[in-house]
């Protein structure tokens, strides 16, 4: 019991630390409303689940005895944020680029309410999130290290999966959380001051993060 405890300690604290999940779901959150930061959590969760279940596979130590195999999962990965990252700027920086929502209407913009969001499909919600996470080598060696440091070797199937169970909850509560507050009122009214900026950090943020996995 006390591993599971430690585990879900140390999981809280890392899927609370800011990342390209994080940016992924706050900005869609901010532009799109909760609907669409929601899938994009989905997405994130699905390729964690991707990254917890090759690392309890062993596939950790694999990629740590090719360096081959590292270096193009980061490359891949690298070009994966970049392209986040350029068509990010682009959207900004481009001539007539419309970086904030949709304007309120009516009686909704007398009142102070949030503007409308744009609207984000929930399949290409659920692709960026996807992307974003799996883009990430690094989650490989992180889940490698943590439950090689955590989890017993003599741990069996069943407690396998209370830990992927376990990591599921406390990342899906964390993400969905974060889309819910994201897209409220006064935060998406505090977003369409500042959209160009927000945009644009978010964009260098993909654009960095995906650079430094090839630096």
């Amino acid at each position: 019991m006390d591993v599971y405890l430690s585990l879900a300690a140390v999981w809280l604290l890392g899927v609370m630390s800011p990342g390209p999940d994080f940016v992924a779901i706050l900005r869609t959150g901010l532009r799109h409303g909760r609907v669409a930061a929601s899938w994009v959590a989905v997405g994130v969760m699905a390729g964690i689940t991707v990254w917890i279940v090759l690392a309890l596979l062993g596939l950790t130590a694999l990629v740590q005895a090719n360096p081959l195999l590292g270096t193009a999962l980061r490359v891949a990965g690298a070009l994966v944020l970049i392209a986040l990252g350029v068509t990010g700027l682009w959207g900004v920086l481009r001539p007539g680029s419309a970086a904030e929502p949709a304007e309120p209407a009516g009686e909704e913009a007398a009142g102070g309410a949030a503007p409308v969001p744009a609207e984000l499909p929930a399949v290409r919600a659920f692709r960026l999130g996807l992307l974003t996470n799996v883009a990430n080598p690094k989650a490989l060696v992180f889940f490698g290290a943590l439950f090689g440091s955590l989890i017993p070797a003599s741990t069996g199937w069943a407690g396998h999966g209370v830990v992927l169970a376990e990591m599921l909850v406390i990342g899906t509560a964390w993400f969905l959380f974060l889309a819910w507050a994201a897209s409220r009122p006064a935060m998406v009214r505090l977003y369409r001051r500042a959209a160009r900026w927000i945009d644009g950090a978010a964009a260098l943020a993909f654009l960095g993060l995906g650079l430094a996995l090839i630096g």
